[in-house]
């Protein structure tokens, strides 16, 4: 987590101030106080931490604070109000752990790469750290987050009304693309450790651009590949499109697979046979070629041109049948 070379940084000490700062004081409380305190049933109010990845292995040990003590007094609020069930309250707090997590995992290192890096242009130590994490760096990123969170709801929320306008529901048919880096496996092989994490920096920047360009969604990066959601298929195609064309010529090639259908929906990812089928068609793939189903070539065979490849054989589907995009297309 912390670079060894600051020897001037107790990172145990670093690390409980930073603790301090992140859970707002000092661990004071148990989880049976807590539920005391709240008035929560402790078996549900065990469960609820649970879901938020959170294991609670002793119910008397001192492990939460007042800022714990203050989200389970909202928490028993809004079931008291039956604003939620408790069904609802623990999907919702399992869905927010889920996402979360991932961004703590991702956020932790380049968080105190930053902070070790601003140490090292003045004096301080330890404490010029936690001064820096706890008056810029935190409020920081806790403001992105919430900013980023309430964007992306208002623009779920203008694409289901749009779907409700257009259809009368919300369960309607989506382009679900693929792409990632042609040969990555073999190359990650022979290529340093350096030299992949610059090369997979740059798919997500490039493919994040593209997906956000052409209004579609982000739905995971998954090492060197990208799994992303569309309202139309054109908008599908111009994405694939954009990023294969932005592509660097002298790194590896990069492939992109596109179905349209219905998906199921869950924590933020997709699921189902549209999504299956985008996969296999970015394994059947070549190198810069942009390859789509039928649904996909019906759409859009007014706009582009797509030739028809023979079926094949892939994972759970038997001749497959698929087209490629041929040429350049303009969005």
């Amino acid at each position: 987590m912390v670079d060894n070379d600051h020897d001037d940084v107790d990172t145990r000490a670093l690390a409980e101030a930073v603790e301090s700062i992140l859970l707002g004081g000092d661990r004071t409380l148990s989880p049976n106080d807590l539920a005391d305190r709240t008035g929560i049933d402790a078996d549900y109010s065990r469960r609820l931490w649970r879901s938020m990845g959170f294991p609670i292995t002793d119910d008397d040990a001192i492990t939460l604070t007042d800022r714990d003590l203050a989200a389970m007094q909202r928490v028993k609020h809004a079931l008291d109000l039956d604003v939620v069930s408790p069904a609802t309250m623990t999907a919702l707090a399992r869905q927010t752990g889920q996402v979360f997590s991932q961004l703590a995992e991702s956020e932790g290192d380049e968080l105190f790469r930053v902070a070790l890096a601003a140490v090292d242009d003045g004096p301080g130590g330890k404490d010029a750290l936690v001064q820096l994490l706890a008056d810029d760096l935190l409020p920081l990123i806790e403001s992105i987050h919430a900013y980023v969170w309430r964007r992306q709801l208002a623009a779920y929320v203008a694409r289901t009304v749009a779907r409700y306008e257009r259809s009368g529901t919300a369960d309607v048919d989506v382009t679900v693309g693929f792409a990632d880096i042609s040969g990555f496996t073999s190359l990650s092989r022979h290529a340093t450790a350096s030299d992949l994490a610059g090369l997979l920096e740059l798919f997500e920047s490039v493919a994040t651009d593209a997906v956000g360009a052409h209004d579609g969604r982000v739905v995971k990066l998954i090492g060197d590949a990208v799994l992303f959601t569309t309202a139309e298929p054109a908008e599908g195609i111009a994405i694939a499109a954009d990023l294969l064309g932005q592509w660097p010529s002298d790194r590896p090639p990069v492939r992109a697979g596109l179905a349209t259908g219905t998906v199921l929906r869950r924590v933020g990812d997709v699921f189902g046979p549209t999504v299956n089928i985008a996969s296999r068609l970015t394994s059947l793939s070549r190198p810069n070629e942009i390859r789509v189903d039928e649904r996909t070539a019906t759409a859009l065979a007014g706009r582009h041109r797509f030739v028809e490849q023979d079926p094949q054989d892939v994972r759970g589907y038997d001749s497959l049948r698929s087209w490629t995009l041929s040429g350049a297309p303009e969005y």
